[in-house]
């Protein structure tokens, strides 16, 4: 072995700090916690004036695996991670920000699962939650449909199919990035106020030949919630998600690879551009990006390979026609996402349970009044499948009606009822306990969709 093998470490992390002080010293603390300890830890200050830079010297002084680079000027976290992945030394990059919490076995198996299935990125669970959650240990109960597609053999996202893709969120923090395919590819993250990673993230999920998720179902990484008081990232403008897409067009035509990957693009534009619009606190300015969608936005978005747009299935165009045909105050936008698209997708398979279920006398219910539930009813109504209830646990929405049905608690359509299809993700197990002994069937929709 030689000397260079010795030092090298195994994992380079890369933190942007920008006055992250009322968080950071939990950060470090949850990096520095990690039961896998061949790391380095790379923290650029990008000129923080609230003590932050005092905190890592302060941690720097007892670990020696802590570097820390000062930028000249404020200039970002594109900036900052791009600089930090020239210093980096290890076989694999991670990207962390300064004011989340990771969970102390998130490199241990990462890295042993990058190990095992040579993968070039590996991803794991994350899920944002407000900062007086942040430290509950949380698990997300996937089936077995799903870890076998996604976590068991690696795969190349561009090989599966372009729906696929809204499996994997396109933020950097919870995967691990081959050193070698970023620098091989000069991936780096682009210069916006917000969405900096979306252009660094899509590109190298499109160029890894082997990805794979950890068969795990703790939840790694916890994001503060991108509204909380004092988040880093508060201001998220919806035009730079706009513009990271332009340029991942662009680069996969200079590529050669538009022809190939055009699905896959617009699929995460559309989801993506929706996605931003939700996403913005600024109800006046998401309403402008809304205008300029309409005017020329989806034109330009469209024209990037004008052959390629007119190949897409109907329902990705016809949702980009929605933008230009209806206005911002519909709100049609908010049910368009990944529930509605699989069942679309998955029509005859659907309608192959319901009619199953009918076919024996069994009458169902759906449980769940929000987004998901309102999407799974719209469906079912359009497709002429029969539900008998609509059952929620939430007090507040018991007694009012959704689609025509008074929703209900379990005990009131317990006897009634022999199928309950659950609409959200991850309530299976606790929908199943609250059945209990009933002789009531439990389907958890996105699980028989292998979205969950």
């Amino acid at each position: 072995m030689s000397q260079e093998d010795v030092i090298m470490p195994k994992i380079s992390i890369v933190m942007p700090v920008y006055n992250a002080s009322k968080y950071l010293e939990e950060a470090l603390c949850s990096v520095l916690g990690q039961t896998f300890t061949d790391y380095e830890l790379i923290c650029i200050n990008d000129c923080s004036t609230d003590g932050s830079l005092e905190t890592l010297r302060t941690y720097q002084e007892t670990d020696s695996r802590i570097s820390i680079l000062n930028n000249p000027e404020h200039r970002g976290a594109a900036y900052s991670r791009n600089r930090g992945m020239k210093v980096a030394r290890g076989e694999y990059l991670a990207f962390l920000d300064g004011d989340d919490i990771f969970d102390e076995a998130m490199f241990m198996k990462a890295y042993r699962t990058a190990k095992e299935k040579l993968a070039d990125i590996v991803t794991y669970q994350y899920l944002h939650v407000s900062s007086e959650n942040i430290y509950n240990k949380i698990n997300r109960d996937y089936s077995e449909g799903y870890m076998n597609r996604y976590c068991r053999q690696p795969f190349s996202l561009s090989e599966y199919e372009p729906a696929e893709l809204l499996q994997f969120p396109l933020g950097p923090w919870n995967k691990l990035y081959r050193r070698s395919l970023i620098e091989d590819n000069h991936l780096t993250f682009q210069d916006l106020p917000s969405g900096n990673d979306l252009y660094f993230v899509f590109m190298a999920l499109m160029l890894s030949k082997r990805t794979v998720m950890v068969e795990d179902d703790q939840v790694m990484v916890h994001v503060r919630d991108h509204f909380a008081e004092g988040r880093i990232s508060l201001n998220r403008d919806p035009m730079c998600t706009y513009r990271a897409f332009m340029k991942v067009g662009q680069e996969l035509a200079a590529l050669s690879m538009f022809d190939k990957l055009y699905a896959h693009f617009y699929y995460r534009v559309f989801y993506s551009l929706r996605d931003a619009l939700l996403a913005d606190g600024n109800r006046e300015r998401a309403k402008q990006f809304y205008g300029f969608l309409q005017q020329e936005g989806i034109d330009h978005v469209s024209s990037i390979d004008s052959g390629c747009y007119d190949r897409l299935d109907e329902y990705i165009k016809n949702g980009f026609q929605c933008f230009i045909e209806n206005d911002f105050e519909s709100g049609w936008y908010r049910e368009e996402n990944i529930l509605k698209l699989f069942l679309y997708q998955n029509v005859n398979k659907v309608t192959a349970l319901f009619e199953k279920c009918e076919s024996h006398d069994k009458k169902i219910a759906v449980w769940g009044a929000g987004e998901n539930g309102r999407v799974l009813l719209e469906f079912c109504r359009r497709h002429n499948l029969h539900v008998s209830a609509v059952v929620d646990r939430s007090k507040d929405k018991q007694g009012t009606e959704l689609y025509g049905f008074k929703i209900a608690s379990l005990q009131e359509i317990s006897n009634d009822i022999q199928v309950i299809i659950i609409s959200a993700c991850f309530i299976y197990e606790d929908v199943v306990r609250a059945v209990g002994d009933k002789n009531i069937e439990v389907i958890d929709i996105n699980r028989f969709l292998c979205i969950a």
